[in-house]
């Protein structure tokens, strides 16, 4: 028998009469598609277990881009997501859809992608960690986030001055010309972190974040965020 890859289903559609066409992220592969055949026939249960948010063990074969998903397993409990906690989990894996090239692994934000879903269900505080994992996402993809120094001096960020984001760059000391994401020190020190926001905090990288991810996607906007919206 094979040896089971950790996975996630990230998205999903119908496949002809019978199988599902994934899209999964995996710990040692990165984003792969595969076919799941027979996934929707009446006598098998692989539709009920190839949901998202649920920790699973595959095995693929085939050489080309779209491989056949030949074995899967439960790798543990899915995470219950509930109210918007559900669009929260849809918004991090159309993150992954958009901004990962297949076939590029990314362990670690394997890891933080699972840690993210459990604290979501845990009913920890959807901002916060939408904000984690954005920066941890931005990083990994190596686009780099600078959040610990000013751009133009490389001073320490000092927690009660005011910057400027610029994008392409980074932080500077504001000097009231607008042309950059206004935002505190302390906002990015605790975004540098990983530490707790306050209420401006929270507001300030929502913002700042928000850019950035607008940035690196380009002029397609997200689904989801307009789903979410819609829906308030």
């Amino acid at each position: 028998m094979n040896e089971l890859s950790p996975a996630f289903v990230i998205h999903r559609r119908d496949y002809r009469n019978t199988s599902l066409l994934l899209e999964l992220f995996l710990a040692n592969q990165g984003r792969i598609p595969a076919i799941a055949r027979g996934a929707k026939s009446g006598h098998s249960s692989r539709a009920l277990l190839l949901q998202p948010f649920s920790p699973l063990g595959v095995t693929l074969t085939g050489r080309g881009e779209v491989k056949n998903l030949t074995q899967v397993e439960p790798d543990g409990h899915p995470y219950r997501l509930k109210q918007e906690m559900i669009y929260c989990g849809i918004y991090l894996n159309e993150l992954l859809m958009r901004l990962l090239q297949r076939g590029d692994p990314y362990p670690s934000l394997y890891v933080h992608y699972q840690q993210t879903l459990a604290r979501l269900a845990f009913g920890e505080s959807a901002n916060q960690c939408l904000r984690d994992f954005e920066v941890s996402l931005v990083r990994e993809l190596g686009y780099g986030l600078l959040l610990d120094r000013t751009a133009d001096t490389n001073e320490p960020i000092s927690q009660g001055q005011i910057y400027e984001y610029h994008i392409e760059h980074g932080p500077v000391v504001a000097t009231g010309s607008g042309t950059g994401i206004g935002i505190h020190g302390q906002t990015l020190i605790s975004l540098h972190r990983g530490e707790r926001l306050d209420e401006r905090g929270r507001v300030e990288a929502k913002q700042l974040m928000r850019r950035v991810i607008s940035y690196y996607l380009g002029d397609k906007p997200l689904k989801s965020r307009e789903l979410f919206q819609s829906l308030k």
